[in-house]
């Protein structure tokens, strides 16, 4: 037997309650839960025009968890209780409105139908990715009320809530549109399923902002933490206007980037160009790769005037990248006043795709001028909303985010490392929500198994999300197995947590827009 096995984990001394003290402590967590039911219960009473709907509340949990961000996150280097209190109190009243909004979602499909099928399981609200990423948001504020109600883990919230924050921005931006459900999907393994998901990748998130204290408390140099978003910020720059369905990626050289166009709901395979957006993202581009430069050239020889450039142009980058943000934000906000402006490139692109619909021999030298006067024709008809292109719109306030994040969190370090909790305490607190998400995919796979054989008849089939489902997993397993067999602790694990909610996301959004299958939601 392995020595590690004989080494008795470390116990957080706040988690050893009396059953009445943990009973007490239990309120942020019920309160929330009351409230949302009053909610519901209020919209079935006064109907769908008597009652806020599922989007409006939404809303206001978007709100509710920004706030609580800015609120935990000042709390880091100002010790005001009233801040950190006020911080927990406007993630309850999130969550509230975060879980009231998705249950709503259920009314209102059943409603739509008439509640025509008596089975209630059919109308719950998972039928595309928007509803998939409330149940994931609702998981995820739960998990961290579960930590952050106990005064000394209400720190760890600062690094959970703007994570949670930008995940339900995306949800936003895909747009809240019900779907009919597919009748081989009818099951009641369907919300057992998925609303296992929705908590695993809750917890998911709060462990991943558990290993991220982790790492900032036991000294990780703040131009590691520094290249890795600068290389996730190299990634969402050199894809946002590319199509990774048809393999074409391009690095925005061009200098243009536009959203696209929508005619009677319908997505059309062509982009209006955005006015200013596409030389600030080449700037952001360029200040990115600058840093990312000077930073890697100061490893190596540890250059403090290197290092200064190297930080100079990250925060450079931040706030060309919160430019960026802010004007694609103010033209989708605009969108009706925004005439189309179609690039000579979009319409090289497009031109092929109308052809094909048009089910006629157009000769490629005429193709170009018949899309041309196509779009001159539909003129009105043609719009950009918020929800074209939501998954590119998310990973520009999710790399907007990071950078601030980075930003903030190295600019006064210390103050943020005396504010964390204990190596041990963070490790234990680690160890046990690691646990419980594994223990939480493994249902998931189970399920997710026997749900599969119900609907097409096997149990597995590698389908692109079952597979990155099961890698996921083998991320954890890898995390329990390097930890009780070979002793592994801090670091080494918290690198573990970071890589498996890495796989988590890219499994819950990555399949659907990247991967084709069955369980995509981009179609």
């Amino acid at each position: 037997m392995s020595e590690a096995i004989k080494i008795q984990e470390p116990v957080a001394p706040e988690l050893n309650l009396t059953l009445p003290a943990k009973l007490a402590g239990l309120w942020p967590i019920l309160a929330p839960i009351a409230l949302a039911l009053v909610f519901i219960l209020t919209r079935l009473k006064f109907g769908e025009h008597g009652f806020l709907y599922d989007g409006a509340l939404t809303v206001l949990a978007l709100v509710c968890y920004i706030s609580a961000s800015v609120l935990l996150v000042t709390n880091l280097w100002v010790k005001e209780e009233v801040l950190a209190k006020f911080g927990l109190w406007t993630v309850m009243l999130g969550y509230s409105f975060n879980l009231s909004g998705w249950m709503i979602r259920w009314i209102e499909a059943g409603e739509k139908e008439g509640w025509v099928d008596g089975r209630v399981w059919r109308y719950y609200p998972l039928d595309n990715l928007h509803a998939l990423t409330l149940g994931f948001c609702c998981g995820a504020a739960l998990a961290t009320l579960i930590v952050i109600r106990k005064p000394k883990y209400r720190i760890l919230g600062a690094l959970s809530m703007p994570v949670l924050s930008v995940v339900l921005t995306l949800g936003i931006a895909l747009g809240n549109e019900i779907r009919t459900l597919q009748p081989i999907l009818d099951s009641y393994w369907r919300p057992i399923h998925v609303s296992i998901a929705t908590v695993a990748y809750g917890v998911a998130l709060m462990s991943f902002g558990i290993a991220f204290a982790y790492l900032l408390k036991d000294g990780l140099r703040s131009e590691a933490i520094a290249i890795a978003v600068l290389l996730f910020g190299v990634l969402v720059l050199c894809t946002v206007d590319s199509q990774p369905m048809t393999g074409r990626f391009e690095v925005p050289g061009h200098a243009s980037y536009g959203l696209s166009l929508f005619i009677d709901k319908t997505s059309l395979p062509l982009r209006s160009t955005l006015p200013g957006v596409g030389p600030l993202m080449v700037a952001a581009l360029l200040m990115i790769l600058g840093s990312l430069a000077f930073f890697i050239m100061q490893w190596q020889n540890r250059d403090e005037a290197k290092r200064k450039i190297g930080w100079k142009l990250f925060y450079g980058a931040t706030i060309l990248q919160g430019l960026v943000l802010a004007l694609v934000t103010y033209h989708i906000a605009n969108a009706n006043k925004l005439p189309v402006n179609v690039s000579d490139r979009a319409y090289t692109e497009f031109s092929p795709w109308l052809a094909k619909q048009m089910q006629q021999q157009v000769p490629a030298s005429q193709q170009l001028q018949i899309a041309q006067n196509w779009v001159k024709t539909q003129g009105a008809g043609l719009k950009v909303s918020f929800n074209s292109n939501p998954v590119e719109y998310g990973a520009l306030f999710g790399l907007f985010v990071a950078l601030l994040m980075v930003w903030l969190l190295t600019s006064k370090r210390q103050e943020v490392n005396n504010s964390l909790p204990a190596l041990n305490s963070l490790d234990s607190l680690l160890y046990r929500t690691v646990g419980i998400c594994i223990a939480l995919l493994t249902m998931l796979l189970i399920t997710g198994a026997v749900w599969a054989n119900e609907s097409w008849g096997r149990y597995w089939g590698w389908d692109s999300k079952e597979t990155g489902a099961f890698v996921s997993w083998m991320a954890y397993a890898g995390y329990l197995h390097t930890r009780i067999a070979h002793g592994w602790r801090g670091r080494k694990s918290a690198y573990f947590a970071v890589l498996g909610f890495a796989l988590v996301i890219f499994t819950w959004l990555g399949v659907s827009y990247l991967l084709p299958g069955l369980h995509s939601y981009a179609e």
